[in-house]
């Protein structure tokens, strides 16, 4: 595993989160904020000059001059190996659909914690995406859109009473914290019935799993 830190970019026109999320980056070990920008044409400047390929760049939508989604394709441009996840107050549907077709890996809610924001930032780093729980409804209709069908067995898939529980949970929008609170079980607990159903059911995020759990009627 490298020693070197995740490098990221934050594309953030309010100065105080931005400043905020800056500092929540390069107070945790291994992550390193090496630009901030105020816009997506600053952004776009700083790629340019060609000092910098940010692993992961956290991307604003409502923003002076030129929208989010807008930039995605022009940053991915720039900065081809850079992941991109939506950091937005916008819980709007067409928001949503659009960021992850136009090749968004993440798409989160301000609400998000800092340690939400670090484990995506990890996730999408790794490969995997990554959508805010509250939104995974919202991601659903794109993922039916794309995989109308389930080629697996479902008697080839056993899920336990309690992963089945976390499921219907995620399903319902709630976070790790709040399903550890209503479950009775620790954070860890959590994420330990997380990545089981995410082998079990071959799938890299919550949006998938919950997916494949309605086609099959579990949920």
């Amino acid at each position: 595993m490298s020693s070197e830190p995740l490098q990221v970019m934050v594309i953030e026109d309010n100065a105080v989160y931005r400043q905020a999320i800056t500092n929540s980056l390069n107070k945790q070990q291994g992550f390193d904020c090496i630009a901030a920008a105020a816009s997506s044409d600053q952004a776009f400047s700083l790629l340019i000059e060609g000092t910098i390929q940010p692993g992961v760049i956290l991307l604003d939508l409502e923003m002076p001059g030129i929208h989010g989604l807008d930039a995605i394709q022009r940053l991915r441009e720039l900065s081809p190996n850079s992941h991109i996840i939506i950091l937005t107050q916008s819980d709007r549907e067409s928001h949503v659909l659009q960021a992850i077709t136009r090749g968004a890996a993440g798409y989160l809610l301000k609400t998000s914690t800092r340690s939400e924001i670090l484990d995506s930032i990890q996730e999408v780093h790794n490969g995997g995406a990554s959508i805010d729980p509250k939104l995974a409804h919202i991601a659903l209709k794109l993922i039916r859109r794309i995989q109308p069908g389930e080629a697996k067995e479902d008697d080839e898939i056993e899920l336990t009473i309690r992963e089945l529980e976390v499921l219907q949970l995620l399903s319902d929008g709630f976070v790790k914290k709040e399903i550890a609170d209503q479950l009775k079980i620790t954070s860890h607990g959590v994420d330990k019935r997380m990545r089981r159903i995410y082998e079990k059911l071959q799938v890299q995020n919550v949006a998938a799993a919950v997916a494949s759990a309605l086609r099959k009627g579990w949920i």
